[in-house]
């Protein structure tokens, strides 16, 4: 991400004042020598002056707090021309403000930082942009529905082959932490891989030739993200053909769920995989969608025909209902609600489904037919 902080110690230059504020985020660059720019301005530009009209003490002064309370990113003043060097008052004012402002000396002309604003936000762009594309081809591969050549030929631009793959991790902000991965993947020198964030995780499709450990490779990920970013989740799935990249993604997700179910919600120490899948292996063992999705229906049905939209709430309070093994206060605070608003949505289940969710049978297999619901989709 440009900064101005990061932009100003690249030219070799320094702040004066506003360091606190340098941090932000630069979204454009503009020059111009206009007492109030502001109106042409959106905020979060670097703007670059000469001063030309800043005669007196006064316009200095105006000219900064005009730029702060428009949430200008900073002020890049070119000294040699108007001004030997910076003006005193716009100083005094700018360190008042906390407004980044900097010093461009006379050698360095402004289209040297236009430049180099401009060639980096188009190199950000450009990581959106494949991110994007990374994105399209993950959610396009757990279709399910591309043949096994056409989802063969999506993944190849990735490095991946005919074996892949996938770790999956759970952080607190899987986005920003796409560019660490793909950086420790670099670093890895794995032939292949894929970076994209899906359902809520952190997903990374790697290569599987050769001799890949994916558990060891997913811990080491895990254990320099952790330090980066926070307590960090990781799984990883078993190496298997490309056109199994469906079941592969669903192998490291699940694994990531039935450890939380095991742990509460789960020891980050732990690398989850298919070995801990539990009753989970039973649903990925089905591969006609339609007869898992029949089942949820059947189980499911008649919550989601009865109540419409007001279904859906009554379903996820069940689902954590269930996931903390019936604890009335336990699932009401994990759904930030009142216990006896729980207890109205799990009775109306109960009314919709003819269950009785103080008996172990139907508790099983609305869990089933809710986990089986999340793989079909």
């Amino acid at each position: 991400m440009l900064t101005l902080r990061g932009l100003v110690e690249e030219l070799g230059l320094t702040l004066v004042s506003g360091q606190e504020a340098a941090g932000r985020h630069v979204r454009w660059v503009h020059s111009t020598e206009l007492l109030d720019p502001t109106p042409w301005l959106r905020g979060g530009e670097l703007l670059l002056s000469t001063g030309l009209q800043l005669q007196g003490a006064k316009s200095q002064r105006e000219l900064v707090d005009r730029l702060a309370e428009h949430k200008i990113g900073g002020l890049g003043f070119g000294v040699g021309f108007t001004h030997k060097r910076l003006p005193p008052a716009l100083v005094a004012q700018a360190r008042e403000r906390s407004f980044p402002l900097f010093e461009v000396p006379y050698e360095l002309p402004f289209i040297a930082i236009t430049e180099r604003v401009f060639a980096q936000l188009l190199d950000e762009r450009y990581e959106i942009l494949q991110r994007s594309m990374a994105g399209d081809v993950l959610a396009d591969a757990l279709t399910g529905r591309l043949y096994p050549e056409e989802l063969q030929s999506r993944l190849r631009p990735f490095g991946i082959g005919e074996q892949a793959a996938v770790l999956a991790f759970q952080a607190p902000d899987p986005t920003s932490a796409a560019p660490l991965v793909e950086g420790i993947l670099a670093q890895e020198s794995v032939a292949g891989s894929l970076v994209a964030v899906r359902a809520g995780l952190l997903c990374a499709v790697i290569d599987g030739g050769g001799e890949l450990d994916p558990i060891a490779l997913a811990r080491r990920i895990r254990d320099e993200l952790a330090e980066r970013v926070g307590e960090v989740r990781a799984s990883a799935s078993r190496v298997a053909p490309t056109h199994s990249l469906r079941l592969s993604f669903h192998e490291a997700r699940c694994a990531l769920e039935a450890v939380r179910l095991q742990n509460g919600n789960g020891s980050h120490e732990v690398i989850a995989s298919y070995a801990d899948l539990g009753a989970f292996q039973l649903l990925l063992s089905l591969q006609d969608d339609d007869a898992l999705l029949s089942y949820c229906r059947s189980v499911l049905g008649p919550v989601e025909a009865g109540e419409g939209e007001y279904g859906d709430e009554l379903l996820r309070s069940l689902d954590v209902f269930i996931e903390h093994n019936g604890h009335w206060e336990r699932a009401a605070g994990a759904l930030y609600c009142h216990r006896h608003t729980l207890r109205y949505r799990i009775r109306r289940v109960e009314q919709l489904t003819g269950r009785d969710f103080s008996r172990a049978r139907d508790r099983i297999e609305f869990w089933l037919a809710l986990r089986g619901r999340e793989l079909a989709r």
